[in-house]
C-alpha cells in the first residue's frame, strides 16, 4: 500500500459557517449547491499534527485569495472566524479540509452566497522510518495537466487518474508534464529538484505559471532554503537529477529514492530538508 493510500476515515467531523460562526453540521452539502452540482468549489487541506493545525493563516489566506480572484462573494468575511475556530478547537491528528463552495444558484449566475465547510478526518502521516527510506516515483507519459491543474478546485478527476496511473506502475507518485514537456508537479504534491547547471547544483521547482500549485509546505521549504528558484524543468533534465523532494500537507516533506527505476545519488540532500521539517512539527507542538 502506498503512502498516499494510508488515509483512514473511521471517525470524522463536519462544520458549516452559518450566522457568522462555525457550527457543527450533520446535513452535509445540499444537492442544490453548485459546489456539488458542478464541482464549483475550492479547498485547502490542513494537517493536524500533535493536536495542532499547521499553517493556519497561510491556508486561510490562500482560500481567501481564490475567493476574491474568482468572485466567490464580495469579501471573504469568514476569514477571522475560521482562524479562531482552527486556533481554539481541539482536533485529533488528521487532515482538516476547508471547502468554499459557490452556494445555490443557476448555472453561470453570480456567486452571492457562497458556503464554507470544514471537514476533519483521521489520517496517518509518514513515519520517520518511511521518510528516511524515501519513495519511488515515475514520470507519467500521458498528459494530465492543464491551466487549472494547480488550483485546488472541485474537479480532481485528472489528478486521481494520474495518481492511479502511477500506482498501477507500483510507484507512490507520478510526475506530471505540460503539453510542452515541462514538469508541472506530482499528481498530489509539489516537486523540488536538485539539478546540475553550469557546473553548480541548483535547487529548482516548477513555476506556478506552468500550473504548479501554491503549496503551503513548499513555501515553508523555500523560506528556509532561499536558494530554491522557479524554472522550467524538462523530462530530459530529470535524467540527471541528483535529488528530488515531494511536498504537500499530508506527506510533509518526502524524499524521493528512485525516479523511473533509477536510484537518485544524493538522497541525503532531500533527507536533510525532511528532517528540518519534522523538527519544525515538533517545535510547533511545544510552542503551543
Amino acid at each position: 500500500m502506498s503512502l498516499l493510500e494510508k488515509q483512514t476515515s473511521s471517525s470524522s467531523s463536519f462544520w458549516i459557517f452559518q450566522e457568522n460562526r462555525m457550527k457543527p453540521s450533520h446535513g452535509g452539502v445540499p444537492l442544490s449547491d453548485r459546489g456539488f452540482r458542478y464541482g464549483q468549489h475550492f479547498f485547502e487541506t490542513i494537517a493536524i499534527r500533535n493536536g495542532r493545525p499547521l499553517f493556519i493563516q497561510e491556508h486561510i489566506d490562500r482560500l481567501a485569495r481564490l475567493a476574491l480572484e474568482h468572485h466567490f462573494g464580495t469579501d471573504p468575511f469568514w476569514r477571522e472566524e475560521v482562524r479562531a475556530f482552527l486556533s481554539t478547537t481541539c482536533f485529533d491528528d488528521g487532515l482538516l479540509r476547508l471547502f468554499l463552495t459557490a452556494g445555490d444558484g443557476a448555472l453561470g449566475a453570480p456567486i452571492e452566497q457562497p458556503r464554507l465547510f470544514a471537514f476533519w478526518e483521521k489520517s496517518t502521516f509518514p513515519s520517520m522510518e518511511e521518510i528516511e527510506r524515501g519513495v519511488s516515483i515515475i514520470s507519467l507519459q500521458k498528459h494530465h495537466g492543464d491551466e487549472y491543474w494547480g488550483i485546488k478546485n472541485g474537479n480532481y478527476w485528472n489528478h486521481l487518474c494520474a495518481l492511479k496511473e502511477a500506482q498501477r506502475a507500483c510507484a507512490a507518485e507520478g510526475l506530471v508534464f505540460s503539453r510542452d514537456g515541462f514538469l508541472i508537479s506530482a499528481t498530489m504534491a509539489n516537486v523540488i529538484v536538485w539539478l546540475e547547471k553550469n557546473r553548480t547544483i541548483q535547487m529548482m521547482t516548477p513555476p506556478r505559471s506552468h500550473g504548479a500549485r501554491d503549496g503551503v509546505v513548499l513555501s515553508w521549504v523555500r523560506e528556509h532554503y532561499p536558494q530554491i528558484s522557479e524554472g522550467e524543468i524538462t523530462q530530459g533534465d530529470l535524467l540527471d537529477a541528483k535529488a528530488i523532494l515531494l511536498t504537500n500537507s499530508r506527506l510533509g516533506v518526502m524524499p524521493v529514492l528512485q525516479l523511473d527505476g533509477r536510484a537518485l545519488p544524493n538522497l541525503s540532500w532531500a533527507l536533510e530538508v525532511a528532517e528540518k521539517y519534522q523538527a519544525f512539527i515538533v517545535q510547533q507542538s511545544i510552542v503551543h
